[in-house]
Order: structure tokens, then C-alpha cells, then sequence
């Protein structure tokens, strides 16, 4: 046996074993002991709760007999019923009832020292007189239900089963404890161990420090890739919106004075020799090739501009556009050169999946600070500068200009004036008469949408019809129109005029699914006949959209409505949509008679019109007829119907019902 400073090492062992049994055994027996005494307190709170509640049912119990006792006494005693008193009192409550006076006095019944100690007292009231107190004791003593018990045993259930439960987690925690910690215990007792113990516990605890130290290493730098990954674009390969965002607003932070930065947002967009380029899109493959492209001659305008490569960073935003930061001076003469140096970077098309596909670029250039001092104002403006670029359907790049604010901000203030005055139903139509050329007679009148304000004045369609499709109020004002032309036109015929009446249908409204019923609506409301309607639609929409416009068009036709092709000439595949769509009235446009007599090409595309209407039976009006001349030439090609200036401008309808009454119009026959 070892002997260690005096002390037997293998007599320790048995103490040893005991102490490990008592400090296991201590900590178990803690925690579960704690979890008992909670369960009990618990129990405790549960119980006396539980039997409160049901002491207060008792309670209200016994005061609600005590409440209908009273009143039954209050009668029997206010009519002096004395009998009835006494066998209520006397027999029925023996002992748990007694009357008293007003003054105190006994009058009915005695209580026994029990019952007083549970009774309560009740005010005898009859007609608003307190006539006497009724003291009255229940007749049972309050016993806890015997669900109160059965709760109480399930309570202490439930403590038990908590101890066990926590003794075993208990006794689980120190295994694992004691598998850390037995290690210390098997050498504390003897000092020469100390510092071995100490020796291994260093060595562990290095050991741990750098696993740690690595394991941190490595999830430092697996963050950092997240990071980076996090801020790449995965389609262009760039940094993305936020990561750009973030570049921009440091560059604000640290500019310096009379130092400017520049902004410059790029689109990228195919060119179509057959549509508007604005609005088209590449595909999703061009855009790493753009980014690549963009990536190049950031690089080496960087350098021809004497500017560092970490000055010019370039990032790709969620709207489909590219953008470049220019830190550091430049004057506007220099921007002007690197956008067209950057111009001149895309002339080359663009080589996708082995075609080649030629692009054009427009966007933004916006100074910093010159033209906004926050990251909102600047992006703000960028992406109105783009915005105008698109509403005027113009490439390349322009300058942030104040102008656009206010443009934009008295856009949004006639936005907001017009969506008030469709809700206060402000749209009115005048009336154009149309003219039969033959007659010289009204045979009919165009109704054009006007915005009247509170004043009285009007406003011309110029103004607000471009504004009211954006903002899709046009439906609604087109339904105003529509209904209050029909009321109109029934006035006329009540009158004795039966004239027909010509409404503008916009291709925004033909995306109403309720267009047909809208206009069915109108007729019926106003009285006014099928046949006295006529509805005109550009011919931009009936080439667009010949099914649309046949299936909706074509049961009001069969109703009797007629059918009207407006602005015709203007477009391409006439003959097409003539096969396709049964059209009733063709009307020439305005442009075809701005340069007659003399322009023969107008004049035989006139002749091809009359004739091709005249084939098919349809009626022919030409309209912006302002000279007796065009009247004439018109006249002379057998057209139908006239419109214009020469005859009136657009008119109130009571101006129009007074036209109707007096028929000004005789056309002097002129040959051609």
C-alpha cells in the first residue's frame, strides 16, 4: 500500500466512494426535493383555489334562497298575514329563520346559536318601505365537493411524479457530470497530485481553446464567402442592389468637398426594327454577356479617364438595370465622353446562343450631392430621369433635371384633381353634329368627353386622357360619357329628332370584362334605342385585337348598335381586319384631307377607302373638315357624312338640341 505525506492512499478509497454516493446522492435528493416542495406549493395554490370557487357557489346559493325567502315574507307581512308567517317561519325554517321589526324588535321565528353563525340578514321591503330584516342561515353546512378531493389527490399524484421524474434527470446530469469531474476528485486529496491534475487539465483546456480557435477560424471564414456570395448578383455576377446601395451610401458619407460623384443607372434593351424598344427585355442569358461587357470597359475607362479601377464599381439592380459609380471629380464634359465611349462599347451586337442580337442603351446620370443630398432623393431621381426617357419612348442617356420633379409632382396633383372629379361624376360630353353631305342635314353627333370644374370651365381631353388611362380612371369616365350621351340622344328623339350619337370606346376600356353589360346599362337607363347608338373604336385596337373587338362588339351589333372604325388609313392590314370585323361606319381620318385638293397620294388613298366602303355597303365619314373645299372634295367622292370646324366645334347639348331645331347647314356643291 502507498503511503503519500502520512496518509495510506488505499485507505481512501472507501471514503472516497462514499463521498462521490453522498455528493451524487446530495444533488439528486436537492432537485428533488425542490421539485416536491413546488408540486406541493403548487397543489397548495390549486386546491385552495378550487375550494374557493366552490365556497363561493355555496355563498351566492344561499344568498339567492335568502333573496326569494325575502320577498315572499315581504308580501305575507305587509298584508299582516300572520298564519303564513308562522308556518313559513315556524316550522318550514325552524331555526334558521327570525323576523324582525324595523326597531329591532322580534317578531317571528328564533334561531338556534349554529345557524346564526352562517346566517345573513335581507331588508323586508314592501312598495319602497323597509318593513322589517328577514335573518336567515341555509340549510346545509358548506362541504367541499367530493370533486374538490378527488383534484387535491391528483395534485399530489402529479408532485410524486414530478420528484421521481426530477430524480431521474437528476441522477442522468451527474453521470455525465461526474465523467468531466472524476478525473479532479480521484486526485485532490493529495497535494502532489495537484499539479498534475493541474498539468492535464491545462493540456485539456488547450486543446479545447484551439479546437475552438479553429473551429471560430473556420466560421469566420465561411461568413466571410456567405457574405460575399450574399452580395453577388447570380445572374450578372456583379454586386447586387443592396451591396450597390450600400457602395453608394459610404460614397456619400465620404465625399469630399467640391468633389463629386456620379451616378449612372444603364438599360440594356434589344433592338426592334418592327416595335418601340422601350419596354422589351432581354433574355435571361444576355445578361451575364452584358455584365461582362460593362465589367471591360469599366476597366480600361477607368484608366484612360485617370481614375483608380476601385473608383468606378459597378452593380446590378433588381429592375432589370446595371449600374456604375464614378467616385472622385468629373465634369459633365467628361461624363458626356465616358457615356459615349460607352455607347460605342454596345454598337457590336451581342452574340446569344450563336445569334446575334443588336442592343440599345438608355438610363440615368445623376450627381452626388448636387443632385440630392440622401440615398432616397438620389435613386428617386435616377428612376424618374428613366421614367421620362420611357413616357417620351426615347434611348440613350439623359441628365437628372429639377424639372422632372415638378413635372412629376404636378402629375401627381392632376392625378389626384382627376380622380376627385370622377367621383363627383365632373365628365361631360359635347356634341360634334355630323353633317349629311347630300342634305345638308344633322343626321347625327359625336360625343366628346370634356372635365368640367367648379367653375364651370371645361377641359380638353388633351389634358387628362393619357393621365386617366395610366391611372386606369378612364374606364369610369368613359361610363359618364357613355351614360350621359345616351340621356341626350333619348331628349333628341322625345323632341322628334331621332339622331344617331357616337361614342369613343379606349382600348383601355375594352379590358373591362363588363364593357357590354356598361353599355346595355346606358340604353336602358336612358330610354334610348339600339339603332340611335353608334360606338367607334380606333383602328390601332381592331387590328390588335380583332377577336376581342368581334366578341364583344358583335352581339351589341346584332342589337342594332352600329359599329364604327376610327382614324382609317393610319394603320397597316386594313383588308384583314375588314374580313374579320363587320364595321357599319368608316371614318377617314383627319390627316387625308390637310393637304387636298393638291395631294394626289391622300386623295387616292381617299378614292380606296370610298371605294372599298362603298363594296362592302358601309357608311363613310370623313371628319376634320374645316374648308368648303374639303367639304367638296369629299362630297364629289360620294362620301356619306361630314365633321368639322366647318360646320361646328364640339357643343353643349343644349346648343346641339337648338342646331337640331334650326338646321343651319346647306353645302354648296363645289366640283372636285
Amino acid at each position: 500500500m502507498r503511503v503519500e505525506y502520512g496518509i495510506k492512499v488505499g485507505s481512501l478509497k472507501p471514503i472516497r466512494a462514499f463521498s462521490r454516493s453522498l455528493a451524487r446522492a446530495s444533488f439528486a435528493n436537492v432537485l428533488t426535493l425542490a421539485a416536491v416542495l413546488l408540486g406541493l406549493l403548487l397543489s397548495v395554490i390549486f386546491t385552495a383555489f378550487y375550494f374557493n370557487q366552490a365556497y363561493k357557489a355555496y355563498q351566492s346559493s344561499a344568498y339567492d334562497n335568502g333573496i326569494q325567502v325575502a320577498q315572499l315574507i315581504s308580501d305575507e307581512l305587509a298584508n299582516q298575514q300572520t298564519q303564513a308567517i308562522e308556518t313559513a317561519v315556524g316550522h318550514t325554517l325552524a331555526g334558521r329563520a327570525e323576523i324582525l321589526s324595523p326597531t329591532g324588535d322580534l317578531l317571528h321565528g328564533a334561531m338556534t346559536d349554529e345557524a346564526r353563525a352562517r346566517a345573513d340578514s335581507y331588508p323586508l321591503v314592501h312598495e319602497g318601505q323597509t318593513i322589517g330584516t328577514l335573518t336567515y342561515a341555509p340549510s346545509a353546512v358548506f362541504e367541499p365537493p367530493i370533486s374538490y378531493w378527488l383534484a387535491a389527490l391528483i395534485c399530489l399524484g402529479v408532485t410524486f411524479l414530478s420528484g421521481m421524474t426530477m430524480r431521474l434527470f437528476a441522477l442522468t446530469v451527474v453521470d455525465y457530470v461526474g465523467q468531466v469531474t472524476r478525473l479532479v476528485g480521484d486526485y485532490s486529496l493529495v497535494d502532489d497530485n495537484r499539479q498534475k491534475v493541474s498539468k492535464f487539465a491545462f493540456a485539456e483546456f488547450r486543446q479545447l481553446a484551439l479546437a475552438t480557435t479553429r473551429a471560430t477560424r473556420r466560421v469566420s471564414k465561411e461568413l466571410e464567402t456567405l457574405r460575399a456570395t450574399a452580395r453577388l448578383d447570380e445572374r450578372t455576377g456583379l454586386i447586387n442592389e443592396p451591396a450597390f446601395l450600400d457602395e453608394l451610401k459610404l460614397a456619400m458619407q465620404t465625399l469630399v468637398p467640391g468633389v463629386q460623384t456620379v451616378l449612372v443607372t444603364i438599360e440594356v434593351q434589344p433592338q426592334n426594327q418592327h416595335a418601340d424598344t422601350i419596354g422589351l427585355s432581354l433574355p435571361s442569358e444576355a445578361y451575364a454577356i452584358v455584365s461582362e461587357r460593362l465589367r471591360m470597359f469599366a476597366s480600361q475607362a477607368a484608366m484612360k479617364h485617370g481614375h483608380l479601377p476601385s473608383e468606378w464599381i459597378l452593380g446590378s439592380l433588381f429592375s432589370e438595370q446595371f449600374a456604375l459609380l464614378i467616385k472622385g471629380g468629373s465634369s459633365k464634359d467628361e461624363i458626356a465622353a465616358i457615356i459615349r465611349e460607352l455607347l460605342g462599347e454596345f454598337r457590336v451586337p451581342l452574340q446569344i446562343n450563336g445569334q446575334s442580337v443588336p442592343v440599345v442603351l438608355s438610363g440615368s446620370i445623376v450627381l452626388v450631392p448636387q443632385d440630392g443630398d440622401s440615398l432616397s432623393k438620389i435613386m428617386d431621381r435616377a428612376q424618374a430621369t428613366i421614367d421620362d426617357l420611357r413616357l417620351k419612348s426615347r434611348t440613350g442617356f439623359a441628365f437628372y433635371s429639377p424639372k422632372l420633379e415638378r413635372q412629376r409632382d404636378a402629375k401627381l396633383k392632376l392625378e389626384s384633381e382627376l380622380r376627385q372629379a370622377v367621383l363627383e361624376d365632373r365628365f361631360v360630353p359635347l356634341f360634334q353634329p355630323k353633317i349629311d353631305l347630300k342634305t345638308g342635314q344633322i343626321c347625327g353627333a359625336e360625343a366628346l368627353a370634356r372635365w368640367q370644374l367648379e367653375n364651370g370651365r371645361l377641359v380638353s381631353p388633351s389634358v387628362f386622357i393619357e393621365l386617366a388611362e395610366e391611372s386606369g380612371l378612364i374606364g369610369k369616365i368613359g361610363d359618364q360619357i357613355m351614360h350621359k350621351a345616351c340621356i341626350e340622344a333619348a331628349k333628341w328623339s322625345q323632341e322628334g329628332y331621332p339622331v344617331s350619337v357616337a361614342v369613343n370606346v379606349s382600348p383601355k376600356q375594352f379590358e373591362d370584362e363588363n364593357l357590354s353589360e356598361t353599355i346595355l346599362d346606358a340604353l336602358a337607363k336612358a330610354g334610348l334605342s339600339p339603332r340611335q347608338l353608334e360606338i367607334e373604336i380606333t383602328e390601332s385596337l381592331a387590328i390588335q385585337q380583332p377577336e376581342r373587338v368581334r366578341d364583344v362588339l358583335e352581339p351589341l351589333r346584332r342589337l342594332g348598335i352600329k359599329l364604327a372604325v376610327d382614324d382609317f388609313g393610319t394603320g397597316h392590314s386594313n383588308l384583314a381586319v375588314l374580313t374579320q370585323i363587320d364595321f357599319d361606319v368608316f371614318k377617314i381620318d383627319r390627316q387625308f384631307l390637310m393637304g387636298t385638293p393638291q395631294d394626289t397620294q391622300a386623295n387616292a388613298i381617299v378614292d380606296m377607302i370610298v371605294s372599298m366602303a362603298t363594296t362592302l355597303e358601309m357608311t363613310i365619314v370623313g371628319e376634320g373638315i374645316e374648308t368648303e373645299e374639303q367639304a367638296a372634295f369629299l362630297y364629289n367622292r360620294h362620301c356619306d357624312i361630314g365633321q368639322g370646324f366647318l360646320y361646328s366645334p364640339p357643343v353643349s347639348a343644349v346648343a346641339f338640341t337648338e342646331m337640331l331645331k334650326t338646321q343651319p347647314f346647306m353645302l354648296r356643291k363645289k366640283s372636285a
